[in-house]
């Protein structure tokens, strides 16, 4: 093949992937909120393959019946741990809104703190430097204070507002208009659910055959490439959910422990260890984010307000989740990223943009996707190092002009 037929070949494979990337953003766009009990029933599909196969090999069950038994089996599972997790999880978010609120209206305390640790700071400088810069920080946070006794009431509204919103029975103000809106809801709900429950028994059952079909809308070359690929995605995204589900659960425990004992120390008297927890174990997960996210601040606040032994603790803790990490997530990942920090940092810019906060998490994976596949050559975007040493490996006589 001639350096042209090369070049060619690989503009069109790009053209062909972006044109897929185009659909599949259109898809997500604008058709996934219609097609979501199709889409979401496949992915229940594919998730109880194992246990169906294994009820049909083990039991009398035919497949319809495995399919229905599987998919009872995985309510149930769901519906005992949000039970088992929800309620705690709902009573301490409500605490935690309400701690929230207290501290916001005691932010003062806290600006008094930092103007008296620069003041602190500022007596100790020359004379005139001294005088100028005392009068300018006075006036500032002067200033400040104006600004928060205006803003505090409205701030705190708002938090409670939103994170509350949940929990808000306010139209009941407006009976009519609120059983109304509740009826029209509950239809498409009810709907949604059912024709959810209802394809993934099907779809369960007949797995086999929707792949197949799926399989014959393709050229007979294109069908190990597309049997491949699915391979290679199932078992990268198994894994990478395997290892990121054990790093946060590992995360979630040594911060529940950690506060636990510091709990008993008689440190950190507050009841919300569970919450804290979980959402630190979230924020851990996310790509450039980390522990330091929720520790760091929380230690810094701390210790402006005088509270160091707390914060000494939080520090301490934060570093033993990180030493913890560095040994624990190369072992448990073992590179199944394998993106650069740029790369990385780009995909979550734009998911950011173009799907929000959700685009944070499903970017990355679909750039991950994109690299695997283009590593072992069922798409061919640019050169990767497998590639190249493949080709080496073929024809290492081969060289283009120019290059050493």
């Amino acid at each position: 093949m001639t350096d042209i037929e090369r070049k060619k070949k690989a503009i069109i494979n790009i053209i062909y992937v972006f044109m897929i990337i185009a659909l599949g953003f259109l898809f997500v766009r604008y058709a996934l909120g219609v097609c979501f009990p199709i889409v979401c029933a496949f992915f229940i599909a594919t998730i109880l393959q194992k246990p169906k196969n294994f009820l049909t090999r083990k039991t009398f069950l035919k497949k319809g019946a495995a399919s229905v038994v599987s998919l009872f089996a995985l309510i149930f599972i769901v519906i005992s741990l949000i039970a088992l997790i929800g309620v705690r999880a709902v009573s301490e978010i409500s605490g935690f809104i309400d701690y929230i609120t207290i501290q916001i209206q005691h932010i003062d305390v806290l600006v008094t703190n930092i103007e008296n640790a620069v003041m602190n700071f500022i007596v100790n400088l020359p004379a005139f430097l001294s005088e100028t810069l005392t009068e300018s920080v006075t006036t500032i946070f002067t200033q400040i204070r104006e600004y928060l006794a205006g803003q505090s009431t409205e701030l705190t509204d708002s938090i409670t507002g939103s994170l509350g919103s949940a929990f808000s029975f306010s139209w009941i103000t407006t009976p009519l208009s609120g059983v109304i809106s509740t009826a029209k809801q509950i239809p498409s709900i009810l709907i949604s659910i059912v024709i959810t429950l209802v394809a993934s028994c099907f779809m369960t059952s007949d797995y086999d055959e929707i792949m197949n079909f799926i399989k014959r809308q393709f050229p007979e070359n294109k069908r190990k490439d597309l049997s491949r690929a699915k391979l290679l995605l199932k078992s990268t995204l198994s894994k990478m959910a395997k290892a990121y589900a054990l790093i946060m659960t590992v995360t979630f425990t040594e911060i529940f422990i950690g506060l636990s004992i510091l709990k008993l120390a008689g440190i950190y008297s507050s009841n919300y260890a569970v919450i804290i927890a979980i959402v630190t174990a979230i924020v851990d997960i996310i790509p450039v984010l980390g522990t330091g996210t929720v520790l760091i601040p929380w230690a810094l606040y701390n210790l402006i307000v005088g509270n160091y032994a707390l914060a000494i603790s939080l520090a301490v803790i934060y570093a033993v989740i990180t030493v913890i990490r560095q040994i624990v997530e190369p072992k448990l990942v073992a590179g199944q990223l394998g993106l650069s920090p740029v790369v990385t940092i780009t995909a979550l810019y734009l998911g950011l943009k173009i799907f929000g906060v959700l685009g944070m998490i499903i970017a990355p994976i679909l750039v991950t996707m994109l690299k695997v596949l283009n590593d072992e050559g069922i798409i061919h975007i640019w050169n990767s190092s497998k590639a190249e040493a493949g080709d080496t490996e073929k024809a290492p006589e081969a060289k283009a002009p120019g290059k050493a």
